[in-house]
C-alpha cells in the first residue's frame, strides 16, 4: 500500500458487488489509543464501501465470560462472520499487506466459500476433535 488514495482504491474494488452479508465485530479496549483510533478508521472504510457489511464496535475492559463465547483470546480482535459465524478470528490491524488478504477473507465469508481444495475440505471434515490453528502473517 503506498498512498492512502491506494488504500481506498483497493477496499473499494473489493468490496464491489459482495455476494452475501459481512458482519465485522471490533473488540477493542475502552481506552482510546493511536493503534484503536487506526483499526476503526480502516474499518469504517471497509464498511461504508458496501452496503452489505455491517461494523460493530465492541469497546470496553476484558471481559473473559464474553471474550470465552466469542472466542477470542485477546484483544483487539475482529470476529468476521458471514451468514454465520465461520470461526474467523483476526488479531492487529489489517493494514499494510495484511489488508488484501483480510479483505479476500471478507469476501469468501460473504460467498461463502473457503478456497480450499476439495481434498483439504474433506481431509478437514474427517477430523473427529477440535484443532485450534492460527495462521501468522509476515512481510518479507
Amino acid at each position: 500500500m503506498g498512498s492512502v488514495r491506494d488504500t481506498a482504491t483497493l477496499i473499494q474494488e473489493a468490496m464491489r458487488d459482495l455476494p452475501g452479508r459481512v458482519t465485522l465485530v471490533s473488540y477493542t479496549s475502552d481506552i482510546e489509543s493511536w493503534y484503536s483510533q487506526a483499526e476503526r478508521v480502516l474499518l469504517e472504510s471497509i464498511a461504508r464501501a458496501s452496503d452489505r457489511i455491517t461494523l460493530d464496535i465492541q469497546a470496553g475492559r476484558w471481559d473473559s465470560r464474553r471474550e470465552a463465547e466469542v472466542g477470542i483470546a485477546r484483544t483487539p480482535a475482529i470476529v468476521l462472520r458471514g451468514d454465520r459465524d465461520y470461526g474467523i478470528r483476526y488479531y492487529g490491524v489489517p493494514d499494510g499487506y495484511e489488508l488484501e488478504t483480510f479483505l479476500d477473507t471478507i469476501r469468501a465469508a460473504a460467498a461463502r466459500r473457503s478456497g480450499l481444495a476439495g481434498d483439504s475440505v474433506a481431509r478437514l471434515r474427517s477430523l473427529t476433535d477440535p484443532i485450534h490453528l492460527e495462521v501468522f502473517a509476515f512481510p518479507t
